[in-house]
């Protein structure tokens, strides 16, 4: 009888480890999540996690006066792999890499194209449309983005910018 005890409890155990996986593993992705986070920066050099950098963006962080007719570009550490950087539609998150929010307008990406550098370690992100004068944007490259060997980006990078109100 002491042996069916232990296996009962052994059994209740299991099944209390595996739904406290199954309910805190079935969450929304990291990119869904970032989809819906407060704005926040991670700038070039504060990243302290291992794997892939941005090390630089144009419109740099903080920029004003900016054209509305530019393209948006950052620049990696190391070859990046050009499958995993990309825009894609607010129905896919988890494929959203490089995005483009108009802050006047949260929760909505502006559409564009992503295009890599012959050498892998610059994307540049061009909207379909120009941007609106005189408003703050914030671009997003997210951990989706990996290196060439697959290494996701060390951390989620955004950077805001102002367009010229001319």
């Amino acid at each position: 009888m002491k042996r069916f005890n232990t296996q009962q409890a052994f059994f209740a155990l299991i099944i209390l480890a595996v739904s406290v996986f199954l309910f805190t593993g079935c969450g929304k992705s990291d990119e869904a999540a970032l989809l819906e986070a407060p704005f926040d920066s991670v700038l070039p050099g504060a990243c302290t996690e291992v794997g892939p950098k941005v090390i630089s963006s144009d419109p740099a962080s903080g920029a004003v006066n900016v054209p509305i007719d530019t393209w948006i570009t950052a620049t990696f550490n190391e070859e990046m792999d050009p499958t995993t950087i990309a825009y894609t539609d607010q129905g896919d998150p988890q494929v959203v890499t490089f995005t483009l929010y108009d802050n006047d307008r949260p929760g909505i990406l502006l559409p564009g194209t992503v295009e890599m550098s012959a050498a892998n370690t610059i994307a540049t992100f061009k909207p379909t449309d120009v941007l609106a004068k005189g408003t703050t944007f914030t671009a997003t490259i997210t951990t989706y983005a990996k290196n060439a060997v697959g290494t996701s980006l060390g951390c989620n990078y955004r950077w805001e910018f102002q367009t010229t109100d001319q």
